[in-house]
């Protein structure tokens, strides 16, 4: 493991950790509104833990220009068309 991949599943554990927090600040009844946002925090905290950097890649992917450029290749080979 790198030590990129290391900082990036930390991350997530800190992540994690802080929706832990938030989750039960909100059983104490500091405010009923932390449910929500702890329990997305506690899903993006869980996916950088297990996958690591490679969460980082695909949203990096997902939001670039050419994020369909391998399936138009693969329908163009299907085709036949080049």
């Amino acid at each position: 493991m790198t030590h990129r991949d290391l900082a990036w599943r930390a991350a997530g554990a800190a992540l994690f950790a802080l929706a832990c927090l938030a989750g039960l600040a909100g059983l104490a009844g500091a405010t009923g509104k932390l449910g929500l946002p702890g329990f997305a925090l506690a899903l993006i905290g869980l996916a950088l833990i297990v996958q690591g950097r490679r969460v980082a890649a695909a949203l990096r992917i997902e939001r670039g220009r050419h994020r369909m450029l391998a399936q138009a290749i693969h329908a163009r080979r299907r085709r036949g068309d080049g």
